[in-house]
Parts: C-alpha cells; structure tokens; sequence
C-alpha cells in the first residue's frame, strides 16, 4: 500500500513517537570512496526516506568533522530528498558531527526554500538547496550554515580557547614521538599492522592535529566553537591482520593513555581522550560523547518513554553502530542509555559487547548491509501496523512501530534459540531449567514477577559489562542476537 494512502493521524499514532539514530562511517557509508555514494543511494537512502515518510524521526552521529558530514552523507542525502520531490521530510533529519559536540537540524520546507530559484516546472534544485543549507569555506570546504547549528548545545560542549591550545600542543608532541617510534620499528610493526592503511605509496603519513572550529548562530557574524580536537591518522586495531588480537593492547590505545596521564597531569583531567573512527584519537569534555547527543535529543523531541507504564528513558529509540566495541568504541557509549536498544553491526563480532539491550542483527551481514536490513524491517513493521490503523484506534494501548519492531526481532530470535536448543547435545537438564524459571516469571502477571526479571536483566548486564570491561578482547561474548552463543 503506498505511503501517502495513511493518515497523518495514524501516522502521528504509530510512527511517530520514535527515533532512528545510527553512525555514519561503516554504518550507513561502505569504506571506499568510489563506492559509497552508490551503495548508499541504492542500499540505504531508499529505507531512510520511507522511515521519514512513515512520521519517524532518524538522527546521525559521526565523530567526522561539520565538513566532512556536509560534502558527503549530507549532499547525498539532499540529492535523494529532491530526486525523489520529498524535501519536507529533511526536518525529520537530525545530524551530530565532530563526536556528538555539534546539532545541526533544518526548518520546515516552506521556511527552508523561501526565495530559492527553481526550474521551469517550479522545482528547486540540488544546488540551491546546498546553498541554502550550507555555505563554501575556501580552505575546508562545504559546512552546513552556522544558522542551522544548535547556539546552546554547542556552547556547552565547546573547550574553552585556553585549554584547546594546551591540548593541541600536547597532541602534536604525541604525535611526533609516535611517529618517531613508527620509524624506527617499522620492520616489527608490519607484522601485526597493515601500515598501507595509513600511508601514501611507501611513505607513512604523519598524524596531524585538527582543532575541529566550528562556526555557529549567525551566519554573517558567526560565533566560533572548538568542540572537539583529532590526532589522525594512528593505527588501531582495526588496521592489525588479526584485530581481536591485539584489541586493548595496539597503539592507539597505548597512545590515549599516555596522552590522558599528560592531560591529567596538566589540569586538564576534564577533558577525555578517546578513540574515535578507525584512525583518529578524540579529545573532548568527558561529558560529551554519542550518549549525551541521544540524550539530549530524545528529550527535545519529547521521546522519552513512559515511566508510568514501566518504559525506559531510551524505550522509543534505537540506535545502530559500528563501534560498539567496550574500550574501544564510540558507539559503545549509547549503551548506558536505560530501554535504548543497540544494533551492533561490528565487522569483527568477537568485540561486542554481551548485554541485554545490545543485539546482532545478522550472522552473516555487517556494516551498511546489515544496517539497511534493520532500516527494511523495521519499515515492514510500520506499514503493517498502518494497514491495520483503524485496529489500533480501538486499541486501548495501540503498538508503535518501535514496539512492533522489536517484538518482531525478539520473537524471531528466541524461536530460532529455543528449536536450536531443542537439538543440542551440550544443553544439560539444568540449562533447561534455568530458561523454564525465566518463562515462569514472564508467564505471571503479578508485579512482583516483573520487578525480579527487571533485577535480574540489571544486575546481569552490570556482571557483563563489568568483565568484559577488564578483559581482552578474546573473551568479550558475542551480542545476544549473534551466532555461536
């Protein structure tokens, strides 16, 4: 059924209490430039628009810098929305860059193409919707105007200008005696490394510092804001031949912890090193990480779920990500978040993280893949819950989309645990009666039943959270939705 045959009152009862958010790089964007605009405009796009569409809200959260965001996944983005004639849904679109320190979101169409030229046909063009929304910076390049970007929320992450320079300082001494050790053992680093991943040719590249300014309020005399401050490039585990096995142990985080003892020692333990993409080291206030922007967003759009009926902070959002690694990832973070469901779409699945509210969507796909099918499925839920709007009226606790989703995936999973249990020699009399206790409480409906599972779920999450936190990486368990467990 198409979209436009539903109501914006059934609409507004199903889909719209609910938030999408996911990471950009290797969630939504494949690794390669020269495919990822493609694979994103075919695999993603298409599934992000039909959420818009269907009433949801979809926020991005990228540790890449405003311009970086702007010339690539925002452009695309635009280029899809005015393709396809749909460039109202764009304030359905929310966008975090810089690790989470800077919101951008644009106004309602009419407001946004007011005194834009069009074609002959009346239709506005990608350019000039680029230029409306963003603005060309001679030695950066495209960023989204400082008009559209959140004046309070980026002056309560920013650093203050004394302590940006001490930090930047600090970096690029770090980075210097990094790449003098670099140098010097580079025969033994080429073992566990591939160094072609952070060289030109033959030629290691330098890490450098960016301060990462960002403009923001005015957009003819614009404040100016430091949020965050990189040093890239540095090899990770995600460069080693065998990441697993060098995760917790590789450079980048030896290099963190060397650069947090300098700012500790230099009264700057307010601030927070930690790793960001697969090359970058984030410096930035504690405070500040994906957690603190999803926070600050389910409040604003009034998502918070409802405690009175037993629902989390988090209950109406999810969030998928690539980095959802303990100590290694800056997707991990929204973890913290109470009712928040994670979809961890790792490439190495060994790195996340067991806990309830963290699942694997696929044995098989990960990255952009797997993120497109969670996007499909949860749309497949939308739209039969609108088919049977009238249904749902009558209903005195109608299901959002949210809900429907995630009884869909759970449902599905367990089924598929228990027949693969059912069949399993290594499944003892006692496993069996550990999951019979577990159906028992769920099965009562005295509230007793409830508290106790909700205790349970807690205190285990806490067990798991807090081993996986001091071990390696060897021994973090797989995800409740991965394979092998």
């Amino acid at each position: 059924m198409p979209l436009g045959d539903f109501s914006r009152e059934a609409k507004q009862l199903i889909t719209r209490p609910c938030l999408l958010a996911a990471d950009i790089d290797q969630t939504l964007l494949v690794k390669g430039a020269d495919r990822e605009r493609q694979h994103f405009l075919v695999s993603l796009a298409p599934q992000l628009l039909q959420s818009a569409a269907l009433g949801a809200s979809l926020a991005f959260l990228t540790g890449n810098s405003m311009h970086e965001l702007s010339s690539r996944f925002l452009r695309w983005l635009i280029d899809q929305l005015v393709h396809t004639g749909r460039l109202e849904l764009l304030e359905r679109f929310h966008f975090f860059s810089n690790s989470a320190g800077v919101y951008a979101h644009f106004p309602a169409l009419d407001e946004l193409v007011k005194g834009l030229p069009t074609t002959s046909k009346g239709d506005v063009t990608l350019e000039s919707v680029l230029g409306a929304v963003c603005v060309e910076d001679s030695q950066r390049g495209v960023a989204i105007r400082p008009s559209f970007i959140d004046t309070a929320y980026i002056e309560r992450a920013s650093i203050p200008g004394d302590d940006a320079r001490a930090v930047h300082s600090i970096l690029n001494e770090a980075g210097v005696k990094y790449m003098q050790d670099l140098a010097a053992k580079k025969p033994t680093y080429e073992k566990t490394y591939d160094l072609s991943q952070v060289s030109d040719e033959s030629t290691l590249r330098a890490p450098k510092v960016d301060l990462r300014v960002v403009e923001y309020g005015s957009d003819t005399n614009p404040g100016k804001a430091t949020v965050q401050i990189t040093l890239k490039p540095i090899l990770s585990f995600r460069h080693a031949h065998k990441p697993s096995a060098v995760f917790g142990k590789d450079l980048r985080t030896k290099l963190i912890e060397r650069i947090q003892e300098t700012l500790d020692r230099n009264g700057l333990g307010h601030l927070v090193a930690r790793p960001g993409g697969l090359t970058s080291i984030d410096v930035a206030l504690e405070k500040v990480d994906k957690a603190y922007a999803l926070e600050f967003l389910i409040d604003r759009l009034n998502l918070n779920g409802r405690t009175r009926q037993g629902q989390k902070f988090g209950s109406n959002a999810i969030y998928i990500g690539d980095e959802v690694i303990v100590g290694g990832g800056n997707d991990y973070p929204v973890t913290r978040i109470p009712g928040l469901l994670v979809f961890a779409v790792n490439q190495v699945k060994e790195l996340i993280p067991f806990l309830s509210h963290v699942f694997v969507p696929s044995a098989i796909l990960v990255g952009p893949d797997a993120t497109a099918d969670v996007l499909a499925d949860f749309n497949r839920c939308a739209v039969g819950l609108l088919s049977n709007c009238e249904h749902a009226r009558k209903t005195r606790k109608p299901k959002t989309a949210i809900e429907a989703f995630k009884e869909h995936i759970f449902v599905t999973q367990v089924r598929e645990r228990i027949s693969s249990l059912a069949t399993a020699n290594r499944t003892s009399v006692e496993d069996w009666q550990t999951l019979h206790a577990f159906v028992t409480l769920m099965s009562r409906n005295d509230p007793a039943a409830g508290q106790w599972l909700s205790m349970l779920i807690s205190e285990l999450d806490s067990i798991m959270a807090q081993l996986a936190g001091g071990t390696t990486a060897s021994k973090v368990a797989l995800g409740p939705g991965a394979e092998g467990q």
